[in-house]
């Protein structure tokens, strides 16, 4: 190296020591690391112990900066993972996210925390914020197509209410969350997930306040499902039945008066559809299979207008076969 290099290197040299030494040590904005051969920012590098980097990550949830806060308490997961403090690090990373408004990031890191964390002090706590979390995508206004619901609002709804079950069985919220997964379903026009999702609550939840209104849902949900071409047309009867069977069991009066109102024009309407038949086979002079349907919408549904028609039409068509 010629000595005028030799200078210039030098002179370069001091000038960055000088900007380094000159800058407060806790903002340095770039450090050399020999170990990985980098340039590191000290601001953002992991703290000695898993205590250090927790108190370092609260400083910043306390402070409101939520998003540096999220982050420094997944760095504490991430380099210290089976510390005592891993558990309430990886809460508080989802607490963070859900100040942030993030709400699936925060049920993402609590679903993170039960699984990898099952013995944290923490699972009624989270339990109850995932319900909190699936409720406000279950009532989230979405957009709709021609009556359908556009909306992945309504499947992470699904999603977390599946695990809130799956992760606490037997807590305060399962029956809860099948209930609300069951209202989700339908409005996604899955009529039979969410047949069995009430189904789930009457057999697995005896005890529960909702098994009344549970078993309402499933009789309306399956005659919903009769509706569409899709679905077993046979529903609609099944639903009467259930319908008739709920009038007479549910301890709930307005229960029993809605279920009744339901089967009233449930009646109506299949008293309708097989009116219809008998004058189908009426029209084509086929009085003996006519004279089949109107007895028995006259049978089934007595005391319906339609029931009046039949037995006139009963009477006036007897005559023509007996001639």
């Amino acid at each position: 190296m010629t000595r005028k290099n030799f200078i210039k290197t030098t002179i370069v040299l001091l000038a960055v020591c000088v900007y380094v030494l000159s800058a407060p040590v806790s903002y340095a904005f770039w450090v050399w690391t020999p170990d990985t051969k980098t340039v590191i920012n000290p601001k953002f590098v992991v703290k000695d112990s898993p205590k250090e980097q927790f108190n370092w990550a609260m400083r910043f949830f306390k402070r409101n900066d939520f998003k540096r806060a999220a982050d420094e308490f997944k760095r504490l997961t991430q380099y210290y993972p089976e510390s005592d403090l891993a558990p309430e690090a990886q809460y508080y990373a989802g607490r963070a996210y859900e100040e942030l408004g993030k709400y699936y990031f925060a049920f993402e890191n609590y679903q993170k925390t039960l699984e990898n964390y099952p013995y944290t002090k923490r699972l009624n706590e989270i339990i109850k914020r995932e319900f909190s979390i699936a409720n406000s995508f279950q009532t989230k206004e979405v957009p709709r197509l021609m009556e359908l619901e556009l909306s992945e609002s309504l499947e992470r709804a699904v999603e977390i209410y599946g695990k809130i079950v799956e992760n606490s069985p037997f807590g305060d919220y399962a029956d809860k969350a099948l209930f609300k997964m069951a209202e989700c379903y339908r409005r996604m026009f899955k009529y039979k997930e969410a047949m069995e999702s009430y189904k789930k609550i009457i057999s697995d939840y005896p005890e529960s306040r909702l098994v009344p209104e549970a078993k309402y849902q499933f009789a309306y949900t399956r005659y919903e499902a009769s509706l569409d071409p899709e679905y077993d047309q046979g529903g609609t009867l099944d639903a009467l039945e259930e319908f008739e069977q709920i009038t007479k069991t549910t301890p709930i009066p307005s229960i029993a008066k809605e279920a009744r109102k339901v089967l009233d024009e449930l009646s109506e309407k299949k008293a309708k559809s097989e009116l219809s038949i008998a004058a189908f086979y009426e029209k084509r002079k086929k009085y003996k299979s006519a004279l089949l349907y109107y007895g028995g919408v006259a049978e089934n549904f007595p005391g319906t207008q339609v029931a009046v028609l039949a037995n006139k039409k009963i009477e006036m068509l007897e005559k023509k076969v007996g001639k």
